[in-house]
């Protein structure tokens, strides 16, 4: 639901329907009109209240009533039709629903509210679970105090709140029955008060994302009911304390992405039920012996760290993984698979990208695999199929494969195919040759990234716009020739734009894949949730020709568009300027002629703009986003361009190109006259000697032509003697 509630028919609303509750059967009349009156308040383009109707309001959607009483619990507004619960309400929270007293749940999370004054917060007495994720909590100043005043409140989720500050003393802890307490993505610039390690009923503790700093805290330990603990991306140092065996309930620990340093703790070992273990990016070592005893874990995460594998090829693992992440990990004492990952048949997940591995790949990977990461090493073919492994075949589940940056060769397998699931291809910087399998267009159905640059495929561009969920397409740095298909106007996953429900984007960081794109004339490096916003088209360095498309400009989806550095011709399309989220357009280095479309001055979002290199000419389109380009390099090397940032001055070289053609046509119209008189003279000539010529060298040929002249006077002087004759008798 779009647009900006009425606050208070809001408020007046939500307080009728916290009557006390008493015996009536059906829906009461006044809890009827309030909820009518509240939808009256709402703009509602998606129909989204139309079961609001009739008398009976308990059976309207979102609506929950008393079996007993018949009075009005319950009003959930959520999005059925998205993952997360939002309403789309706007606005200040009103501080009337501090008047909800007996509220027990109350969920605001995903909306574009904002909370200045979190007072009314603490009269929610009988409150049990609050959900304010993505409410702003920038000028809320007391925001701890007032929760600290629910004596009977279990959840408390404020992620991506803008809280910025952690209070670092409370006078006494009020939450006896917190069990969770969720400030994720709140960049909080403090160390961690001892106040939190004194809520001894806490299970989950979620402080990730925040800037949290100074030595792990010893005190978590005094946690002893603690199920999930996250302390990642932060900035903690120092070494794990051994009492953490301690947290014997512990289930997940996630310390990723801090300073954390020194040897793994012995301690760990005695955490027998730990499921999922995250260590990423910090500098610990470890080894296997000191994963020998977690017999319960289904996820472990390693990346960015040392670990020394210098168990026996026979060596079995207590465990059963479902996800091993040891991407940058400096394995010792060589870099190599490791041979108890042959043991692990439920892997659902492999990351293993640049760990400096030099080895022929494994035969051995289980068929469950969902996603596999072996980018940026030095992986060859074992039991080539066309430059990837024959085991790689028989991953029909998977649905993200990354094989960028190795040394694998030949043609990609047609056993691929049968890998229907795939999301995400990405082969790209290896050497893959011969033509783009057309199979990938008829197939894999459900890819939204492909990624084939810098290999050496030839022919010509094969038909992908069956693709539905295509998002990112990169063929760039090939040997690719031929036209760009017109068929690309047709990816319906580019067409219409991305739609961003609310206000506030502060991430709560989790594990993410990445990958390497060239965009804005550099390569970089892109994570899943980057990805699932950018839609991307790099055609760039091939050897494509012909004319750009008209239909390219269907895509108004499409934020990136780079066709540099081949050999287009024509005019740019002015249909690009349809193409309203587009951020970066590189069209440089090809033979494009005519004037710039003033549609691009259209393009607001258009931050990279290059387009050098090509014979352009005429004035430089002004106005909008268009002004913004100062440097006159994107301009560079077509001479017939003028107009700002370039030094050429349009009204000076249209007055000399009008003299300049005023010139040459003078100059024309007196070479057509030139030539005019000189073939008249050159045919008088040459007629006259063809002629006389021959009639004075040759006597025969003189005879017979005065004999010829001499007959046809006759006949002529014949005819006239008789015509004459003729009219006489007629007189």
């Amino acid at each position: 639901m779009g647009g900006r509630t009425p606050l208070l028919v809001l408020t007046f609303s939500l307080a009728v329907l916290s009557i006390k509750l008493g015996i009536s059967h059906g829906c009461r009349e006044t809890e009827r009109k309030a909820l009518i009156d509240f939808k009256r308040g709402l703009h509602d383009p998606s129909n989204r209240l139309s079961s609001w109707v009739g008398e009976d309001c308990c059976a309207w959607e979102g609506v929950g009533c008393s079996n007993i009483s018949g009075h009005v619990i319950k009003l959930d507004l959520r999005n059925s039709r998205r993952m997360d619960p939002c309403a789309g309400f706007m606005g200040r929270v009103p501080a009337q629903l501090g008047n909800l007293s007996t509220l027990q749940h109350l969920d605001l999370s995903y909306n574009c509210y904002w909370d200045d004054n979190s007072g009314w917060i603490s009269l929610l007495t009988s409150l049990r679970h609050l959900n304010m994720t993505w409410v702003s909590f920038t000028n809320a100043a007391n925001w701890l105090q007032d929760l600290n005043a629910l004596p009977h409140v279990q959840e408390i989720e404020l992620i991506s709140c803008d809280l910025g500050t952690f209070p670092r003393s409370l006078s006494h802890v009020n939450f006896t029955s917190l069990t969770t307490l969720d400030l994720r993505g709140n960049y909080i610039n403090s160390t961690i008060p001892d106040w939190v390690f004194n809520i001894t009923s806490l299970e989950f503790l979620y402080l990730g994302g925040n800037d949290l700093h100074g030595f792990f805290p010893d005190s978590v330990t005094k946690l002893t009911s603690l199920k999930y603990l996250d302390l990642s991306y932060n900035s903690l140092h120092g070494s794990l304390p051994a009492s953490l065996g301690n947290l014997s309930m512990l289930r997940s620990l996630d310390l990723g992405s801090n300073n954390l340093n020194g040897m793994f703790p012995e301690s760990i070992k005695r955490l027998k039920g730990l499921r999922d273990l995250d260590l990423y990016n910090n500098s610990l070592s470890l080894s296997e012996d000191d994963l020998a005893n977690l017999s319960s874990l289904k996820s472990l995460d390693i990346s960015y760290n040392s670990i020394y594998l210098n168990k026996s090829d026979d060596w079995i693992p207590p465990f059963q993984l479902n996800g091993l992440y040891m991407g940058f990990c400096q394995i010792l004492p060589k870099p190599h698979f490791p041979k108890w990952l042959r043991t692990q048949p439920t892997l659902d997940e492999l990351y293993l990208s640049n760990a400096g591995i030099k080895e022929a790949f494994p035969n051995w990977l289980p068929s469950g695999l969902r996603y596999l990461y072996l980018s940026d090493n030095k992986i060859t073919g074992n039991k080539l199929v066309g430059g990837v492994p024959d085991s790689l075949c028989n991953l029909q589940m998977l649905e993200s494969l990354h094989l960028s940056h190795n040394n694998l060769s030949g043609q990609i397998p047609h056993c691929l195919k049968s890998c229907t699931e795939l999301a995400t291809l990405d082969l790209g910087h290896n050497n893959f040759i011969g033509n783009i399998p057309t199979w990938i267009g008829e197939s894999l159905l459900y890819l939204k990234t492909l990624s084939l640059r810098s290999n050496a495929f030839t022919g010509s561009i094969p038909q992908l716009s069956s693709l539905p969920s295509l998002r990112i397409l990169d063929l760039s740095n090939n040997n690719l020739s031929g036209t760009i298909p017109q068929s690309f106007g047709d990816f319906n996953a580019l067409k219409s734009a991305p739609t961003y429900q609310c206000c506030y984007f502060n991430n709560d960081s989790l594990y993410v894949e990445d990958m390497w794109l060239f965009i804005k004339g550099s390569e970089l490096e892109y994570t899943t949730r980057q990805l699932s916003m950018d839609t991307l088209i790099d055609l760039s360095n091939n050897y494509l020709s012909g004319n750009i498309p008209e239909e390219l400009g269907n895509l108004h989806g499409l934020r990136s568009l780079n066709l540099s550095k081949n050999y287009l011709i024509g005019q740019i399309p002015w249909s690009i300027g349809r193409m309203k989220q587009l951020e970066v357009l590189d069209l440089s280095r090809n033979n494009l002629s005519g004037a710039i479309p003033s549609d691009l001055a259209a393009l607001n979002f258009l931050n990279h703009l290059n387009l050098s290199y090509n014979n352009l000419s005429g004035r430089i389109p002004n106005g909008n986003q268009l002004q913004t380009f100062t440097d006159s390099s994107i301009y560079a090397g077509n001479p017939n361009l003028c107009g700002p940032p370039l030094t050429k001055n349009c009204t000076l070289n249209i007055a000399k190109a009008g003299e300049e053609e005023q010139n040459e046509d003078s100059s024309k119209s007196r070479m057509e006259t030139l030539w005019l008189y000189t073939s008249i003279t050159l045919g008088f000539i040459i007629g006259f000697w063809a002629i006389c010529g021959s009639l004075l060298l040759q006597q025969t040929w003189r005879t017979s032509y005065f004999r010829a002249i001499d007959n046809m006077f006759d006949k002529l002087y014949v005819m006239m003697v008789v015509t004459v004759a003729k009219y006489k008798r007629k007189l």
